[in-house]
């Protein structure tokens, strides 16, 4: 079989359903998801349960409909069927390569859990996954694409696998400038990201509460940061915790692209905003890009690694 069909270029969903609940971030309202199993050629689809009529909404980042602190997706016209925050579930998703699932939430919100990925990471690699006969879409850039917003610099570039880039420059003491890179693989993702866990200050809190944000926000799902020092009494999992976060995040929002991307992925002061730009700038730079159809395949070229024996051994 050609090697293009190894790691992410084959299509997987999960072997079974698992259930996760946790309060919003941003709502502070208890959520319930249920991840499903969907055929190929599905896509990644969020279910809104809880409302009288449910909405259906496509990771695609078309239906993205809001930025401010985290990606939301839904409807412009029904700002009822809005699900909030989520970046992580998605970089969890993209990180282990899995293309088709039916997600059904009972909220507004993804479950910020402990402000990380790992534990959706966590959950689906106990659920197992699950190989199908079928090629993985690909976006393969051709030639650069580059974006620009307020001090921001996000781009895309050519390259034969995937590689993300990163920087971050705050004017903290336990911060400052921070870059991180790596080739995104699954044992790449599990090792050096899914962990890193989503931060703020201190300084912000009152602000953000006061626009009905952060209402969820605590010790337990945010890394905290005072005017000189950290609040977590843990500290951090990483030195660098804040850029491998976003890292972490800029992962989920390429997810949005609803395909692989063989490419490299750089950022500097980059967010949720950038990237959606970036993604959407797409549209105008067609020649600076080809899609790879996906293909029915005979055979499953290989066993996927990531068995329950796998990721708790």
């Amino acid at each position: 079989m050609n090697a293009s069909f190894e790691g992410y270029r084959i299509q997987k969903t999960l072997s079974r359903s698992v259930s996760i609940r946790g309060i919003g971030l941003h709502s502070g309202v208890l959520s319930k998801l249920t991840l499903l199993p969907a055929p190929p050629n599905h896509g990644i689809v969020f279910v809104r349960k809880d409302l009288r009529v449910a909405a259906k909404i496509f990771a695609h980042f078309d239906a993205v409909v809001a930025t401010d602190m985290a990606t939301s997706l839904g409807y412009q016209e029904w700002p009822e069927a809005r699900i909030g925050t989520v970046e992580h579930l998605l970089s969890a998703l993209f990180g282990l390569g899995i293309t088709n699932l039916l997600v059904e939430v009972e909220g507004p919100e993804i479950p910020i859990l402990d402000g990380s990925a790992a534990p959706y990471l966590d959950a689906m690699l106990h659920t197992g996954i699950a190989l199908q006969f079928f090629s993985t879409p690909v976006l393969r850039v051709l030639k650069p694409i580059k974006v620009y917003q307020k001090g921001a610099v996000c781009e895309l570039l050519p390259r034969n696998r995937l590689r993300v880039t990163t920087s971050v420059d705050f004017g903290h003491p336990s911060i400052g400038l921070q870059t991180f890179a790596l080739d995104l693989t699954p044992d790449a993702f599990r090792a050096e990201i899914c962990r890193a866990r989503t931060f703020g200050f201190l300084s912000d809190l009152e602000k953000l509460r006061q626009m009905k944000l952060a209402q969820g926000a605590s010790l337990e799902n945010v890394l905290a940061f005072s005017d000189d020092g950290i609040l977590n009494p843990e500290g951090m999992r990483y030195a660098d915790e804040c850029v491998r976060h976003k890292l972490l995040d800029a992962i989920g929002d390429l997810a949005l692209c609803g395909c692989w991307i063989e490419g490299e992925f750089v950022s500097y002061r980059g967010g949720h905003s950038i990237h959606l730009a970036l993604l959407k700038s797409l549209k105008s730079f067609r020649s600076h890009w080809e899609m790879i159809p996906a293909i029915a395949l005979q055979t499953v070229p290989f066993s996927h690694p990531y068995t329950v024996e796998a990721a708790y051994s």
